[in-house]
């Protein structure tokens, strides 16, 4: 086992019980999804003890969320001096996000039969991701009335996207097809932004 039980007050959590549990998690989510995930399966894949594991999770929904959430790319970054840039960046860790294995948060969310869990994860990963995208574009285009409206455009598309074809948006396609509609300037037009993200679009 990576960790014994007995573990004495003030020692170090060791990492490697972390990352194996979590892995562990994954992996029988893949397998057998929520509901016939259990705690015990978790610390026999893993190889620690059952102890281990409710030092650090009280009970299943915790240890699910700590995965579903490792295995979700961060989005909020810190800004650097090119707002459009950011926003760019942002979209496209969405875009993989939902391809990848942070793609389960949207089963929990669109499954319906765990309504805790889904809470959960909503305030957990989508508020955050929401107020990250809100943010970033309002530093592109300002405090306009319809800034919420507008950042919702962005992971709507995006998760049609993922839906249909079962990839991700490269990032040629996020400023061709996604910033006009958030920043309501057309691709190619006249103005500041416009030649801003004309230069901006290239090969990735």
């Amino acid at each position: 086992m990576i960790e014994s039980e007995g573990r004495r007050r003030g020692r170090p959590r060791n990492p490697a019980v972390d990352e194996a549990a979590l892995a562990a998690t994954l992996e029988l989510l893949d397998e057998h999804g929520y509901a016939g995930l259990r705690v015990d399966d978790v610390a026999e894949r893993a190889g620690i003890g059952l102890g281990a594991l409710y030092r650090r999770w009280a009970n299943k929904q915790e240890l699910v969320l700590a995965a579903l959430k490792s295995a979700t790319p961060v989005v909020d970054a810190k800004n650097s001096d090119d707002p459009l840039a950011d926003l760019v960046d942002t979209l496209a860790t969405i875009s993989v996000g939902m391809t990848g294995r942070g793609g389960r948060l949207l089963a929990v969310l669109f499954a319906g039969t765990e309504p805790e869990l889904a809470a959960a994860v909503r305030q957990a990963k989508v508020v955050p991701v929401q107020r990250a995208i809100r943010e970033r574009l309002r530093r592109v285009i300002g405090d306009v009335p319809d800034l919420v409206e507008r950042a919702d455009i962005g992971p709507g598309l995006i998760l049609m996207h993922a839906l249909t074809h079962s990839r991700p948006l490269s990032r040629a396609q996020i400023r061709r097809q996604l910033l006009p509609l958030m920043t309501g300037t057309p691709f190619g037009g006249r103005g500041v932004l416009a030649e801003s993200v004309s230069r901006r679009v290239g090969p990735d």
